[in-house]
């Protein structure tokens, strides 16, 4: 019985991460589709594209597609550090 309560967590666990990937792809994919003068009462809030103060890698605000100078986004509501990162993150075309 044991054996079976495990297995159902971990797939539990599986498909709830599965949900949680899914939901950023949805994010990402609506980010991409919204043109560029996006009023500022449809931006995405920050907790929802887990927007963080510190750049991801070499991932920053600064060089995404969204970011305005000299600090705001696009997509996400609210002011952004140029140094920041979220999951909508997509380089500038070079």
């Amino acid at each position: 019985m044991h054996n079976r309560l495990s297995r159902r967590s971990l797939l539990a666990t599986v498909f709830s991460t599965a949900a949680a990937g899914g939901a950023s792809l949805a994010i990402a994919a609506t980010a991409k589709a919204m043109p560029s003068n996006v009023a500022a009462n449809s931006q995405l809030r920050k907790e929802d594209v887990r927007y963080q103060d510190q750049p991801k890698g070499n991932q920053r605000c600064a060089g995404c597609s969204h970011f305005v100078q000299p600090g705001a986004c696009q997509v996400v509501a609210g002011s952004v550090n140029p140094n920041g990162w979220c999951l909508l993150y997509q380089a500038k075309s070079t």
